[in-house]
Order: structure tokens, then sequence, then C-alpha cells
């Protein structure tokens, strides 16, 4: 790698950071830092020989915030009393609140929200949210350079933690409420079932501690919980009977015309 390559610093070495980490790897002069001084020993060669335990923080020209969500305003908050000037990348599936404090660093905020998991391969097909904090078109540009070969779609701030809750959280609670009420014998379960085990997995997979910060984190948690209550109650005592072939067959026909159109 030529000396003369950017330095980047990853807090965070988590699924996402490792990750971002590797994407980076070929462009940049990649270290990476976590709390828990013990997670190097959980990373793969060449990666842990670049842990640092205590960065000097002036030293990188960009600064990615891959942490836990309840984490991720406080390492903003550090790198604004540390005066960083950097660019700052932060990469939390929250905004409302990280990206108030990202207004006041020093030098570029740019914040992101990747559609995919850590097992991402390459980005061609995949989608990455950006969250303009001060200066949207400098952070377009930012964005395009780091997560080259995505779709970046911009968003607000409070319509995107609108829309994790209802694609990200929705997915999640009802994974939930399907495990709990779910027969678990596999001998008894139809093919159905079988199938909402595997979405189960993939939407529950290595995140129970971010479902409970998302729960938690987002203002719009207690509109989802009220919207589903309503959406039961309709279907329990509404005019739409879905007790009836005809309504029933009505909703599979919007669903198959999503899929079709590639919504889904």
């Amino acid at each position: 790698m030529e000396k003369s390559s950017p330095r980047v610093l990853i807090i965070g070495a988590g699924g996402m950071g490792k990750w971002i980490a590797r994407h980076l790897w070929s462009a940049y002069q990649v270290w990476i830092t976590d709390s828990d001084k013990s997670i190097v020993n959980k990373i793969s060669e060449p990666l842990n020989r670049r842990f640092t335990d205590n960065p000097a923080y002036d030293s990188y020209e960009l600064v990615v915030n891959a942490v836990s969500l309840s984490s991720a305003a406080g390492v903003i908050r550090k790198l604004k009393e540390k005066n960083y000037a950097g660019t700052v990348v932060d990469m939390s599936s929250l905004k409302q609140s990280v990206n108030k404090e990202m207004l006041s660093l020093a030098g570029n905020a740019v914040s992101v929200h990747p559609l995919f998991g850590p097992g991402a391969r390459k980005l061609e097909g995949k989608t990455v949210l950006l969250v303009p904090v001060k200066d949207r078109e400098n952070e377009v540009k930012i964005a395009n350079l780091i997560f080259g070969g995505a779709k970046i779609i911009e968003l607000d701030a409070s319509t995107h933690d609108v829309l994790v809750a209802h694609t990200i959280q929705l997915t999640q609670v009802l994974s939930i409420v399907a495990s709990r009420l779910m027969v678990h014998d596999s001998d008894l379960m139809g093919t159905s079932s079988r199938i909402m085990r595997y979405v189960e997995a993939a939407s529950l997979y290595n995140s129970s501690q971010l479902v409970g910060e998302m729960l938690k984190a987002n203002s719009f948690s207690s509109e989802l919980f009220t919207e589903m209550k309503e959406v039961i109650n309709e279907l329990e005592h509404g005019n739409v009977n879905f007790k009836e072939p005809d309504n029933v067959k009505e909703l599979y026909d919007r669903i198959y015309s999503a899929m079709e159109s590639g919504c889904i």
C-alpha cells in the first residue's frame, strides 16, 4: 500500500465495522479500534494487526463511526471534544439524534445507513441511505466515493427513522411474534411455517441488542405498535372481512403485483 493513501480509523469492530474496514482496505490505510480491547482476538488477519486501543484522531483523514446504536451519539461528542476536523462518516441505523450531534462537527459530516449486512461481498445492486447533515452536495460526493457501485438514496432524518420503523423494525417485531406463537415441532410445520422460520432467523440473527436499541431509541416505535394494533383490530372488527376468500385473494394479488414490479 502506498504511503500517500489516506488514513482511515474505523471505530467499532463489530460486523459492519469489520465490513467497512475490508471494503476500504485497498484504497486506504485502514486502522480499527473498539472500546472492548479483547475483541482484537476475534479479528482475522491482516486487520487484527491494525487494531489500535488509543488512537490519535488527528492523524486520520477519515473516521467511520460503526459502533452500536446506543453509543453512536457519544462517539460523535467525543470527536467534537477532540476538535477533530477531518471527515466523519456515521453508519447508525437511526439518524435523528446522531445527526443533531454531527451538525457541529468541525469537518465534513456524512450520515449514511447501508441497507445490507456485513455479509455483503459487493455493492452493485445494494442501497445506501444518505441523510444530509450540513453540506448536501459534498456529502453526496463523499458517499459515492466510499460506497461506489451502490445506489445512494437521500432522505431527511425524520423520514429515515419512520422508514426504519416500517421496514426493519416491523420485520423484527413480526418475527418475534411469530416465534412466540408458531408451533416449534418441525414435523408438524407446513411449508409456509418452515419458510417463516427462515424469515425469523434472517431478521433476528446476531441483532438481539440492535432490536432492543431500535425499539427504545426510535421515536416512531410507539407509532408502529399503534398502527399494528389498528390493523389487527381492522382484521377482527373492521369492514374488510379477511375471512372472505375474495378479500384474501385481493391481498394476494397486490403482493404478487409488487413482486413482479421488483418492489419485493
